[in-house]
Protein backbone atom coordinates (compact mmCIF):
# COMPACT_ATOMS: atom_id res chain seq x y z
CA UNK A 1 0.00 0.00 0.00
CA UNK A 2 2.94 2.37 0.60
CA UNK A 3 4.71 1.53 -2.25
CA UNK A 4 1.10 2.90 -4.28
CA UNK A 5 0.85 5.87 -2.82
CA UNK A 6 4.29 6.45 -3.60
CA UNK A 7 4.18 5.68 -6.96
CA UNK A 8 1.15 8.06 -7.06
CA UNK A 9 2.49 10.93 -5.52
CA UNK A 10 5.49 11.02 -7.80
CA UNK A 11 3.21 10.98 -10.85
CA UNK A 12 1.18 13.99 -9.39
CA UNK A 13 4.86 15.69 -9.58
CA UNK A 14 5.95 14.50 -12.94
CA UNK A 15 2.29 15.96 -13.98
CA UNK A 16 2.88 19.21 -12.62
CA UNK A 17 6.39 19.46 -13.95
CA UNK A 18 4.93 18.72 -17.65
CA UNK A 19 2.44 21.37 -16.69
CA UNK A 20 4.74 23.90 -16.03
CA UNK A 21 6.90 23.31 -18.85
CA UNK A 22 3.70 23.80 -20.89
CA UNK A 23 2.72 26.98 -19.76
CA UNK A 24 6.40 28.73 -21.18
CA UNK A 25 6.68 29.89 -24.81
CA UNK A 26 10.02 28.59 -26.30
CA UNK A 27 9.17 30.12 -29.59
CA UNK A 28 9.15 33.64 -27.81
CA UNK A 29 12.07 35.47 -29.98
CA UNK A 30 14.44 37.24 -28.38
CA UNK A 31 14.36 41.44 -27.68
CA UNK A 32 17.18 42.67 -29.39
CA UNK A 33 18.57 45.77 -29.35
CA UNK A 34 19.18 47.79 -32.60
CA UNK A 35 22.43 49.12 -33.26
CA UNK A 36 22.90 52.44 -35.25
CA UNK A 37 25.19 51.88 -38.11
CA UNK A 38 26.91 55.17 -39.32
CA UNK A 39 26.27 55.91 -42.94
CA UNK A 40 28.95 57.48 -44.44
CA UNK A 41 28.74 59.87 -47.49
CA UNK A 42 29.27 58.65 -50.87
CA UNK A 43 32.70 59.52 -52.82
CA UNK A 44 31.44 62.18 -55.15
CA UNK A 45 34.49 61.64 -57.38
CA UNK A 46 33.15 58.43 -58.38
CA UNK A 47 30.22 59.67 -60.40
CA UNK A 48 32.94 61.96 -62.13
CA UNK A 49 33.64 61.57 -66.18
CA UNK A 50 37.05 59.94 -66.91
CA UNK A 51 38.52 59.61 -70.06
CA UNK A 52 37.14 57.08 -71.54
CA UNK A 53 33.70 58.65 -71.84
CA UNK A 54 34.77 61.65 -73.33
CA UNK A 55 34.76 62.10 -77.22
CA UNK A 56 37.83 62.21 -79.12
CA UNK A 57 40.03 65.16 -79.56
CA UNK A 58 38.91 66.06 -75.36
CA UNK A 59 42.04 65.73 -72.70
CA UNK A 60 41.63 65.45 -69.18
CA UNK A 61 43.12 68.39 -67.89
CA UNK A 62 42.29 68.89 -63.91
CA UNK A 63 40.50 66.59 -61.39
CA UNK A 64 40.17 67.34 -58.19
CA UNK A 65 38.05 67.64 -54.94
CA UNK A 66 36.56 70.65 -53.98
CA UNK A 67 36.72 71.53 -50.47
CA UNK A 68 35.11 73.90 -48.15
CA UNK A 69 36.98 76.98 -49.04
CA UNK A 70 35.07 77.16 -52.20
CA UNK A 71 31.98 77.44 -51.34
CA UNK A 72 30.41 80.34 -50.12
CA UNK A 73 28.35 80.75 -46.65
CA UNK A 74 25.09 79.87 -48.20
CA UNK A 75 26.36 76.84 -49.73
CA UNK A 76 27.62 75.56 -46.90
CA UNK A 77 24.32 76.02 -44.94
CA UNK A 78 22.23 73.82 -47.11
CA UNK A 79 24.35 70.94 -46.15
CA UNK A 80 27.09 70.82 -48.61
CA UNK A 81 28.67 67.13 -48.45
CA UNK A 82 31.32 66.90 -50.38
CA UNK A 83 32.31 67.75 -53.82
CA UNK A 84 34.52 67.18 -56.99
CA UNK A 85 35.28 68.68 -60.03
CA UNK A 86 36.63 67.78 -63.66
CA UNK A 87 37.92 69.52 -66.61
CA UNK A 88 38.42 68.29 -70.09
CA UNK A 89 39.81 70.20 -72.97
CA UNK A 90 39.78 69.96 -76.44
CA UNK A 91 42.73 72.29 -78.04
CA UNK A 92 42.00 74.48 -81.01
CA UNK A 93 42.76 72.83 -84.32
CA UNK A 94 42.95 74.31 -87.74
CA UNK A 95 39.93 76.62 -87.50
CA UNK A 96 38.20 74.90 -84.93
CA UNK A 97 38.37 77.10 -81.15
CA UNK A 98 39.43 75.46 -77.92
CA UNK A 99 36.79 73.95 -75.85
CA UNK A 100 36.28 73.27 -72.78
CA UNK A 101 33.97 70.65 -70.33
CA UNK A 102 33.53 70.97 -66.94
CA UNK A 103 31.69 68.47 -64.76
CA UNK A 104 31.01 69.55 -61.08
CA UNK A 105 29.67 67.22 -58.82
CA UNK A 106 28.22 67.86 -55.46
CA UNK A 107 26.13 66.32 -52.74
CA UNK A 108 23.42 68.00 -50.41
CA UNK A 109 20.31 66.57 -48.44
CA UNK A 110 18.41 65.90 -51.14
CA UNK A 111 15.60 68.29 -49.27
CA UNK A 112 17.92 70.95 -50.46
CA UNK A 113 18.45 70.47 -53.88
CA UNK A 114 15.86 72.75 -55.06
CA UNK A 115 17.47 75.53 -53.65
CA UNK A 116 20.52 74.72 -55.30
CA UNK A 117 18.96 74.33 -58.50
CA UNK A 118 17.75 77.68 -58.22
CA UNK A 119 20.34 79.11 -57.30
CA UNK A 120 23.17 77.56 -59.58
CA UNK A 121 20.87 78.55 -62.80
CA UNK A 122 20.52 82.01 -61.48
CA UNK A 123 24.13 82.14 -61.22
CA UNK A 124 24.51 80.49 -64.84
CA UNK A 125 22.55 83.03 -65.96
CA UNK A 126 24.05 86.19 -64.21
CA UNK A 127 26.67 87.88 -66.67
CA UNK A 128 24.90 91.03 -67.44
CA UNK A 129 25.31 91.60 -71.95
CA UNK A 130 24.80 88.02 -72.44
CA UNK A 131 21.49 86.49 -74.53
CA UNK A 132 20.53 83.10 -73.01
CA UNK A 133 18.39 80.70 -74.47
CA UNK A 134 16.57 77.62 -72.90
CA UNK A 135 17.48 74.28 -73.93
CA UNK A 136 15.04 71.04 -74.41
CA UNK A 137 16.80 68.59 -72.29
CA UNK A 138 15.54 64.89 -71.24
CA UNK A 139 16.54 61.60 -69.36
CA UNK A 140 18.45 63.67 -66.48
CA UNK A 141 15.15 63.71 -63.89
CA UNK A 142 12.73 66.19 -62.85
CA UNK A 143 14.78 69.13 -61.47
CA UNK A 144 16.87 69.19 -64.97
CA UNK A 145 17.57 72.35 -66.42
CA UNK A 146 19.89 73.51 -69.90
CA UNK A 147 19.87 77.10 -71.26
CA UNK A 148 22.85 78.52 -73.23
CA UNK A 149 24.63 82.20 -73.27
CA UNK A 150 26.01 83.59 -76.04
CA UNK A 151 27.90 87.04 -76.26
CA UNK A 152 29.93 88.68 -78.87
CA UNK A 153 32.99 89.85 -76.02
CA UNK A 154 34.18 89.06 -73.00
CA UNK A 155 31.88 90.20 -69.77
CA UNK A 156 32.91 91.10 -66.24
CA UNK A 157 31.22 89.48 -63.78
CA UNK A 158 31.55 89.64 -60.01
CA UNK A 159 30.62 86.77 -57.58
CA UNK A 160 28.06 87.61 -55.01
CA UNK A 161 26.46 85.20 -52.30
CA UNK A 162 23.48 85.06 -54.48
CA UNK A 163 25.50 82.87 -56.99
CA UNK A 164 27.58 80.55 -54.61
CA UNK A 165 27.36 76.65 -55.85
CA UNK A 166 29.03 77.27 -58.96
CA UNK A 167 32.62 75.29 -59.76
CA UNK A 168 35.23 77.07 -58.91
CA UNK A 169 33.35 80.13 -57.60
CA UNK A 170 34.14 81.60 -54.32
CA UNK A 171 32.74 84.67 -53.33
CA UNK A 172 36.31 86.42 -52.00
CA UNK A 173 37.46 85.76 -55.33
CA UNK A 174 38.64 89.25 -57.90
CA UNK A 175 36.00 89.94 -60.01
CA UNK A 176 35.86 86.94 -62.78
CA UNK A 177 35.61 87.15 -66.97
CA UNK A 178 33.24 85.42 -68.56
CA UNK A 179 33.84 82.39 -70.53
CA UNK A 180 31.99 83.60 -73.60
CA UNK A 181 29.10 81.34 -75.45
CA UNK A 182 28.77 78.69 -73.11
CA UNK A 183 26.05 75.75 -72.64
CA UNK A 184 24.85 74.85 -69.23
CA UNK A 185 22.99 71.53 -67.66
CA UNK A 186 22.37 71.40 -64.40
CA UNK A 187 20.69 67.71 -62.95
CA UNK A 188 20.04 65.99 -59.81
CA UNK A 189 19.84 62.40 -58.42
CA UNK A 190 18.70 61.84 -54.91
CA UNK A 191 21.53 64.03 -53.08
CA UNK A 192 23.56 64.55 -55.82
CA UNK A 193 24.27 67.31 -57.75
CA UNK A 194 25.51 68.09 -60.67
CA UNK A 195 26.38 71.24 -63.27
CA UNK A 196 27.93 70.52 -66.66
CA UNK A 197 29.34 73.69 -68.55
CA UNK A 198 31.11 73.69 -72.20
CA UNK A 199 32.79 76.93 -73.22
CA UNK A 200 34.06 77.69 -77.01
CA UNK A 201 32.86 78.87 -79.83
CA UNK A 202 30.22 76.97 -80.77
CA UNK A 203 29.39 75.00 -77.40
CA UNK A 204 27.65 71.40 -78.73
CA UNK A 205 24.36 70.89 -76.96
CA UNK A 206 23.85 67.79 -77.89
CA UNK A 207 27.27 66.55 -76.78
CA UNK A 208 26.78 67.70 -73.09
CA UNK A 209 23.49 66.33 -72.95
CA UNK A 210 24.94 62.95 -74.28
CA UNK A 211 28.04 62.95 -71.17
CA UNK A 212 25.12 64.67 -68.83
CA UNK A 213 23.41 61.20 -69.13
CA UNK A 214 26.62 59.04 -69.21
CA UNK A 215 27.17 61.26 -65.69
CA UNK A 216 23.46 60.25 -64.59
CA UNK A 217 23.51 57.11 -65.16
CA UNK A 218 26.27 56.40 -62.73
CA UNK A 219 24.43 58.04 -59.93
CA UNK A 220 22.40 54.58 -57.92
Amino acid sequence: MQISRYIFVLLIICAAILCAGCTQNPSSPATLTPVAVPVTPADPAQYALVQSDMPPGFVLAESRTKTSADLSTVAMELGWQGGHVVRFVRPAQNKTAASEIVQTVTLYPAKNIPDIIAMAEKQGRSPAGMSYTDIPVAGLGNNARAFSGQTGSLVIVKPTDANPVMAGVNKNEAPAVSPGNFTEILFSKGDTFEVFVMTGDSPDAALLADLAKTAYAKIP
